[in-house]
């Protein structure tokens, strides 16, 4: 009891740290979503000029660590004149990393379309990429409604690293109490309970989706 006193303490402080996290996904989830259909379009071009450079852009990413990434974008902004927060440096490191493998994700879900719907589209008169977005990439994103809740919860865990840069988390916000308190193995629970709660939300909503996606395939 006196433990569950004493995390209610901090719970202004999680809480501040909560709001700083969802901001992120909040901005990363959006951001990689779009940029992922874009890159799939270029994945799949029959254009070697196109898909070449989309393939070695996707593999890069998929290859390089997160929190890499983001140190790059942290110290790197400032050498191209610009003076971002790390909260947005951040973002745009984790946003650019997930754009890669929601490429490959709806290139899954796209692959799985019958070549018949590109038929289709062509002989309505649309061009190829009309028949991308009008047409085929609705239904790659049905196919794969599962596997972009699994990157979602990814996601999720992946803003966890923008506590290296400074940026007061969730994560951080632990830290910084269990150096205040010495409690680390409380504030951590409390922390992971955080995670936990955001990570559970997140997959049952796309599992929510899931069941309707299926009727629409």
């Amino acid at each position: 009891m006196n433990w569950l006193n004493t995390a209610a303490g901090w719970l202004p402080e999680f809480v501040d740290g909560f709001l700083v996290t969802l901001a992120l996904v909040g901005m990363c989830l959006p951001a990689a979503l779009v940029l992922g259909m874009l890159l799939v379009l270029a994945r799949i071009s029959s254009k070697g000029l196109v898909w070449m450079p989309a393939y070695a852009v996707i593999e890069f990413l998929r290859n390089v660590p997160t929190f890499l990434l983001i140190l790059v974008v942290y110290y790197g902004a400032p050498l191209l004149g610009s003076r971002l927060d790390g909260l947005y440096c951040g973002a745009i490191a984790i946003a650019v990393q997930h754009t890669a493998y929601l490429a490959e994700v709806f290139r899954g879900g796209v692959s799985a379309v019958p070549k018949t719907q590109w038929d289709a589209g062509r002989a309505i008169g649309l061009k190829p990429v009309g028949i991308f977005f009008r047409v085929v990439l609705p239904q790659a994103v049905l196919k794969v409604v599962p596997a972009i809740g699994n990157q979602v919860v990814v996601l999720i865990k992946d803003t966890s690293l923008v506590a290296g840069i400074g940026v007061v988390d969730l994560t951080l916000t632990g830290k910084l109490i269990m150096e205040r308190t010495a409690a680390s193995y409380e504030v951590f629970i409390v922390v992971a309970i955080f995670y936990l709660i955001l990570t559970t939300l997140a997959s049952g909503l796309f599992r929510w989706l899931e069941v309707p996606a299926g009727k629409r395939r």
